[in-house]
């Protein structure tokens, strides 16, 4: 930790309890700690759209239906940041359930002092930092930086909601590295990784930063894109992704040659379809593709793909 504050948003409606513990941060072995008051959940949400806390202190007494709502809420709105949930001394089950609900620790009312409090807010930061690092590894690939399999399906099914909502149409985009066996057997699997490497850095020049880019197979990737408009966004992209790898493949002393195949399928929020499935059409019109630069009397299926799966 450093010398700079911690900055604590506090949520309690209990005055009482607002003056002990600006008490106890005001005594030395807690002077690094600074204390942001507000009276309830909505306030609190609030005030985090505006300013970055280190950790949260959530009295569970702000509860007006079920006792963990409040930590429910916190979690949704600040997932990367520690909660401690303060309790009553009688609260020993409820402050168990917050615990495996996802709270960092607990604290009793009343028997807070300066170095249990500091302690508390420090280790709570280290175990939930621990703890992202340890989710973002699931979900990332090792080798290119991009969401795995397991992350891509994870933000999948959340950007297919959204698209929902906003009753935008989403492009599936299969994208398979051509030849990768070839340059494995050939040169190495270090030449091997670095065309991996390099596609991915491709896909995320070509793409925007909210488009979901990820390696969920060998050589195999995915993008989810949001159309901005109807037939405009596939233009852009499929130009830039051939763009962006002839001039990769200008580069002097190369040892292969890069090339893609891709497939597209469309998600249409009038005409629900299982991520599943797009996945499937996706990855079926990309081998269609492959096969047509093996023959190059069978059309792409790219410029022919269906407007509306």
């Amino acid at each position: 930790m450093t010398s700079n504050p911690i900055k604590v948003l506090l949520i309690t409606p209990t005055e009482r309890d607002v003056r002990r513990l600006q008490g106890v941060v005001s005594v030395p072995g807690a002077s690094h700690v600074e204390l942001t008051h507000v009276l309830d959940v909505g306030a609190a949400v609030r005030r985090l759209s505006d300013v970055r806390f280190d950790a949260i202190l959530l009295d569970l007494a702000v509860a007006h239906t079920h006792p963990l709502e409040p930590l429910w809420r916190m979690h949704e709105h600040a997932p990367d940041v520690p909660i401690i949930v303060l309790t009553s001394m009688e609260d020993e089950t409820l402050a168990v359930r917050a615990l495996k609900a996802g709270a960092q620790d607990s604290l009793v009312k009343g028997q807070i002092d300066g170095n249990l409090l500091t302690r508390a807010i420090r280790y709570a930061i280290e175990r939930h930092q621990l703890q992202m690092a340890l989710h973002a590894m699931s979900l990332i690939d090792d080798l290119t930086g991009l969401y795995n399999r397991r992350g891509f399906l994870t933000l999948a099914r959340q950007q297919l909601k959204m698209a929902d909502r906003l009753r935008k149409r989403v492009s599936h985009i299969f994208v398979d590295l051509d030849g990768l066996k070839r340059i494995n057997d050939t040169m190495g699997h270090r030449h091997g990784d670095q065309a991996l490497v390099e596609t991915a850095e491709m896909l995320k020049e070509t793409f925007r930063d909210s488009d979901i880019i990820a390696r969920i197979g060998g050589d195999e990737f995915v993008v989810l894109a949001m159309d901005n408009a109807a037939g405009q966004l596939e233009d852009t992209w499929s130009a830039r992704v051939h763009e962006n790898i002839a001039s990769r493949n200008r580069r002097p002393n190369r040892s292969y040659a890069l090339s893609v195949s891709m497939g597209v399928a469309y998600y249409d929020p009038d005409f629900p379809t299982a991520l599943d499935d797009l996945l499937a059409r996706a990855d079926s019109l990309m081998y269609e593709e492959k096969r047509s630069k093996r023959d190059p009397e069978v059309p792409s299926p790219l410029a022919h793909a269906p407007r509306g799966d």
